[in-house]
């Protein structure tokens, strides 16, 4: 998923990587915590949900953080890896944001059963677009 939010990219990184914040803009977090400063081996504590409003908890742990470039983070679970991977870059009329994910490992399947490509899609689009207009505003 890809967008192009109206802002610099110092200001869409500051919103996006204020991880504590989220509950503010994004429609999909309910809770969102983290147990130190966003850098490699940090862990995220998130409270999610989806389009239908069911809630998930997930502890995902930050593997790359390259400031106002890169943020990405894993959740592992027996038998499953789960990434998400966020990379910002100047674009002349803002910034462009670009979110992907993937699962991969046994349990992969078990996990896109509860999770599917399209409601990840959905919530990321909604994420995006919540992220676009609190930039705006």
């Amino acid at each position: 998923m890809t967008v192009v939010a109206p802002a610099p990219p110092e200001v869409a990184w500051e919103r996006w990587s204020d991880v504590a914040r989220w509950p503010d803009w994004n429609p999909h977090c309910v809770a969102a915590t983290i147990d130190g400063p966003l850098q490699p081996g940090s862990r995220l504590d998130l409270r999610l949900c989806d389009m239908k409003g069911h809630e998930f908890y997930t502890r995902p742990v930050v593997t790359v953080v390259e400031e106002g470039r890169r943020l990405e983070w894993e959740a592992r679970g027996l038998g499953l890896r789960a990434s998400t991977r966020t990379a910002l870059a100047p674009e002349p009329d803002g910034t462009r944001i670009t979110l992907e994910s993937d699962a991969a490992g046994p349990m992969a399947f078990a996990y896109r059963i509860g999770m599917s490509d399209r409601t990840q899609a959905l919530i990321y689009v909604g994420m995006l677009d919540a992220l676009t207009d609190s930039v705006r505003a």
